[in-house]
């Protein structure tokens, strides 16, 4: 095995770390990283920031796998081709329930001033 072999594993673990600290960021509260999503309207934040941050992290540990099935496959192209595959589905069907998680959140949102409301006597 030589330094090329190592080079798309290696790419794969580099671009999944950005993900990584996304999903520790949104874990931790941000949700403004997150489509500019408002934390105060939201119903149930922290339920919310759970799913997201989730989510972002099964999408990098896709990506991990990926660079482990890239290395395993040695330059064989049928493995890699197989192992581009599963990433291909693994990755946008997560991007998929990324979407709509980040769209049903929106959905409920509240209203700026819902029980705050004064009533005119």
């Amino acid at each position: 095995m030589d330094l090329d072999d190592f080079i798309l594993p290696a790419a794969m673990v580099i671009t999944s770390m950005p993900i990584l600290v996304c999903a520790v960021l949104v874990a931790r509260g941000n949700l403004h990283l997150v489509n500019g999503l408002d934390a105060q309207r939201l119903r149930d934040p922290d339920a919310v920031a759970a799913r997201i941050a989730r989510l972002l992290a099964l999408t990098a540990m896709a990506m991990l796998f990926a660079a482990l099935g890239y290395y395993w496959a040695n330059g064989d192209n049928g493995r890699v081709t197989g192992v581009t595959f599963a990433l291909l589905v693994a990755v946008n069907g997560l991007a998929v329930l990324l979407i709509r998680a980040v769209a049903a959140a929106r959905r409920s949102y509240r209203d700026p001033d819902d029980g705050q409301r004064k009533r005119p006597r």
